[in-house]
């Protein structure tokens, strides 16, 4: 394991990127304008058919922290893996091509994960959902579950999104990197392999810009769902000893996740089918009032602007709101294994 004692361990940030135009350069504005300076980015273009590779290469010009990969178009997962083999850094932070990151992001990750043991293996946060406008929309729950919680992992994806965690490069590599599997849910996939052998941490604020919008992969709910199975299935195979009552409250609660994406998006009678799928859950009905609030919220007029989220500019200074859905609450009232 990498010697982390040194005060700049060089972070590699891993970028893969499928006609990204649209958002790219506000994502690498805010990786170049972190505050840690022992950083590396690292974009894979993955078979672009826009100005993706154009963006990432001009930015290299004038940056040579950049290195810019192309391959031909092979999906998320090898792009993310293309990336990992030529980062040098010996902690890895994956960033997705829409995603922003708050200037003092990998500065407070890196301080974090020098202040724990040597077998932590990620370090997550917590994260502001934005729209293609850069406003704010929702935040994340304020999970603060550490250590040993591969099953609470399993249970509920409180590491959010790729862009979240920051890795040792070392623990990613003891579990052979992205599984080629699928292309939905490698990020949960690698947290929760990284987490059954490793400990974790957090840095308990918000600091990634998580950006929701129509063309993501996120949006593809069914397939979201049958590549969760396949994740939920690889962990019992692993492990042998994952409780039936763990993987039945994960598939409510991926249920739930899909019925907020499905909101999200605006396709309301997805959002209803999946709901029916995950209401039996004790922390599905202790979610009822909020589901209500939030479906009433929708249909009257916005009060004020959303704050938007500026590359560079600190998320501390913005109003944020509270959780349209606060999981981390609701779990810890009603699910036992969260006590």
């Amino acid at each position: 394991m990498p010697d982390l004692t040194t005060p700049r361990p060089l972070v590699s940030v891993i970028v893969p990127a499928h006609n990204a135009e649209a958002f790219l350069d506000r994502t690498l504005a805010s990786a170049l304008r972190q505050t840690y300076e022992a950083l590396e980015i690292v974009v894979v273009d993955d078979g672009s058919s826009d100005r993706t590779r154009s963006i990432a290469e001009g930015r290299a010009m004038r940056d040579p922290r950049i290195r810019v990969i192309a391959q031909p178009n092979r999906g998320v997962v090898s792009a993310r893996n293309r990336a990992l083999e030529d980062a040098r850094g010996e902690l890895i932070a994956p960033l997705d091509a829409d995603d922003v990151w708050d200037p003092t992001k990998i500065e407070r990750q890196v301080a974090r994960l020098l202040e724990v043991s040597d077998e932590t293996g990620l370090v997550y946060c917590w994260w502001l959902s934005i729209d293609t406008e850069d406003r704010i929309v929702d935040r994340s729950p304020e999970w603060t579950i550490e250590g040993h919680a591969a099953d609470l992992l399993l249970e509920v994806n409180w590491t959010g999104n790729a862009s979240v965690p920051l890795y040792r490069r070392s623990c990613i590599d003891a579990v052979g990197g992205y599984a080629i599997e699928n292309d939905a849910c490698e990020d949960w996939d690698l947290a929760l392999r990284v987490s059954e052998r490793f400990a974790v941490a957090v840095v308990p604020a918000p600091l990634v810009g998580y950006r929701r919008h129509g063309g993501g992969l996120s949006a593809g709910t069914a397939m979201m769902w049958q590549a969760a199975a396949g994740v939920r299935e690889r962990a019992r195979r692993r492990r042998g000893h994952v409780s039936r009552a763990t993987l039945r409250r994960s598939r409510r609660q991926f249920a739930l996740y899909l019925a907020g994406v499905s909101y999200w998006s605006g396709s309301y009678g997805a959002a209803v089918r999946w709901v029916s799928r995950g209401w039996r859950s004790r922390v599905a009905l202790a979610a009822l009032p909020y589901v209500v609030r939030l479906c009433a919220r929708g249909l009257l007029p916005r009060r004020r602007a959303a704050d938007v989220i500026r590359p560079g500019a600190p998320f501390n200074h913005l109003r944020i709101p509270a959780p349209a859905i606060p999981y981390d609450r609701l779990y810890r009232r009603q699910s036992r294994s969260l006590i």
